[in-house]
């Protein structure tokens, strides 16, 4: 039987998951890749905005409230990031980057025979 930490922060465990750990390396490595969408710039644009800016639901004059608030929707845009970041990256370099942090599979050794190749016809009627 697993024990479970009994404190005030024992659900903060949850977020050093390995499982998380390993998808945001992985998103940090895609962002950094210029393979990837320029779109990658988004979602952490906005965030950075969002702390900077004077407009918040709870604004930050109310000391400790106005923080906490800014930073859930930066834990929230972190994780939202890592959930996104491997969509915005094409399959191939995504399967690279995760064999190199050694989670992939090992790529499968490419046919070089020319006999493998099917040639067809097809006709498609509309």
């Amino acid at each position: 039987m697993e024990r479970r930490p009994n404190s005030a922060f024992a659900g903060a465990g949850a977020l050093l998951d390995r499982g998380i750990r390993d998808q945001l390396r992985l998103s940090w490595r895609l962002f950094r890749d210029e393979r990837v969408s320029a779109l990658k710039f988004g979602l952490p644009a906005f965030l950075a905005l969002y702390v900077v800016s004077p407009i918040d639901p709870i604004p930050d004059f109310f000391l400790g409230l106005g923080q906490v608030d800014d930073l859930g929707v930066v834990i929230a845009g972190i994780i939202l990031i890592a959930r996104i970041m491997p969509r915005l990256a094409p399959a191939d370099v995504v399967n690279e980057h995760l064999r190199d942090m050694g989670l992939g599979r090992a790529a499968a050794k490419p046919h070089a025979r020319t006999e493998d190749v099917i040639d067809a016809r097809f006709n498609v009627r509309g």
